[in-house]
């Protein structure tokens, strides 16, 4: 019967370390860890340990995957120097790391990134290879010392790797940046001007409906982001009890109370004609009987059911519709499309109103079909359409025509030289045949 613990392990380890030799070269005997591995997996005794050695047994452990990622790091370099990616048709050591070990494509860069960086950080290296920090502390201090000034990098090099033990990487990186600002300030500003530029958010929706959304924030306005994330987003126990949502629920939970705090607001800047204010359209009927569904200027759909538990702490806004829901008319005597008539034009026209766009409301413009300056077309409901700013020149300076159809939407007829026929075309979102 196998007798396997944390401390043979250890001990086996030590023995087979440098036990298999070919040709004079001194190799790991892969087959006898693997072995002593699997056997330790099997019995599965490490709870016959104290508490002491149990956790010695895990430090230890620790410093044997540091080793071993140096020997992936080093055999990796050496792997390179031969041109053994070449040799296998892939374009750099990466790609060969990737493809023929199954790792992932971030773990492969982060391998290839070292191989590259370590030749110019020999303390670093030696650390590594002793045991004494991870490949993600080395990584960090091989990027602080790529960006600080030559003079000082040796200096800067030492204060990382005498903290590195100490810290996580997380923790070491926080360290590096300082070293950077108090060496090279210049430069620390760079990164940070660099870190702005690189800004993005995208949002995006799944075949749910869902938003979806990434992006990255610069350093000063993610931590007021995260700030504010976490002050919203905090455990509140209900009934005595722990709080049922997970970490990820809470925190989408405080991102849309931030939202909710913002939008109640009166300093928000106005967004197509109105102030931002989320809005859902169905009927009341169906809204008090839970039936059916309503939709949102964005395209989004919602139920009955869960807009009526919405609608509880909401401001329901009527609006009249005529038999072909079109909203009824708002005779103005000004210019500008008052919030009311900008709410009815969106309920009409779901957006921008040109055939085959699908821009939403609030990224839209009320146009007078008949001129409200030259021919003092009315503002009102028949004389106006929503148009995004492109299409708004387009029908400014182009040989477009809107004319409004018996249901009260509007018709684009076309130049020549789009249909020949100039047959009246419409957006897709709001074609009757589509409405069922």
């Amino acid at each position: 019967m196998l007798r396997c613990n944390g401390f043979d392990v250890l001990a086996g380890l030590a023995k087979i370390e440098v036990s298999n030799k070919k040709g004079g070269v001194i190799m790991l005997d892969n087959n006898a860890i693997e072995s002593l591995l699997l056997d330790h997996l099997a019995l599965s005794d490490v709870y016959q340990l104290s508490e002491d050695e149990h956790l010695a047994f895990l430090v230890k452990l620790e410093t044997i995957t540091n080793l071993l990622t140096a020997v992936k790091i080093d055999a990796a370099a050496c792997a390179e120097d031969r041109g053994l990616h070449t040799m296998l048709g892939c374009r750099s050591i990466a790609t060969l790391l990737r493809s023929h070990l199954r790792i992932s494509p971030a773990e492969a860069k982060r391998r290839s990134q070292l191989v590259e960086d370590l030749p110019g950080v020999p303390d670093t290296r030696d650390a590594l290879y002793a045991g004494v920090i991870s490949g993600d502390h080395a990584a960090v201090i091989a990027d602080v010392i790529k960006n600080v000034p030559a003079e000082v990098a040796d200096e800067a090099e030492e204060a990382l790797l005498a903290c590195a033990p100490e810290l996580t990487p997380r923790e070491l990186m926080q360290v590096g940046k300082r070293v950077r600002s108090h060496v090279d300030q210049a430069g620390a500003f760079r990164d940070e001007q660099a870190a702005v530029e690189a800004r993005s958010f995208r949002m995006t929706k799944n075949q749910h409906g869902w938003l979806v959304f990434n992006g990255c924030l610069p350093p000063l306005e993610g931590g007021m982001v995260e700030e504010a994330l976490h002050a919203v987003s905090k455990p509140r126990p209900v009934g005595g009890e722990e709080d049922p949502r997970t970490p990820e629920q809470r925190y989408a939970d405080g991102l849309c109370e931030l939202i909710t705090v913002a939008m109640s607001t009166h300093d928000l800047p106005i967004s197509g004609g109105v102030r931002p204010q989320m809005v859902v359209t169905m009927r009341l009927d169906y809204l008090e009987e839970k039936v059916r569904s309503g939709y949102t200027d964005w395209d989004g759909e919602a139920t009955a059911s869960l807009l009526r538990q919405l609608s509880c702490d909401a401001e329901l806004i009527p609006v009249v519709l005529n038999g072909e829901s079109i909203p009824l008319d708002y005779g103005r005597s000004v210019r500008a499309a008052p919030p009311p008539l900008r709410r009815a034009l969106a309920l009409r026209d779901k957006g921008c109103a040109f055939p085959g766009c699908d821009r939403p409301p609030a990224w839209t413009e009320a146009h007078h079909v008949l001129h409200w300056t030259k021919h003092r077309g009315p503002t009102d409901l028949n004389n106006m359409t929503l148009l995004c700013s492109h299409h708004h020149h387009v029908i400014h300076q182009e040989d477009w025509k809107i004319v409004f159809a018996e249901d009260g939407r509007p018709d684009f007829i076309p130049p020549p030289w789009v249909d020949a026929e100039r047959k009246p075309m419409r957006n897709i979102r709001v074609d009757p045949r589509l409405t069922a």
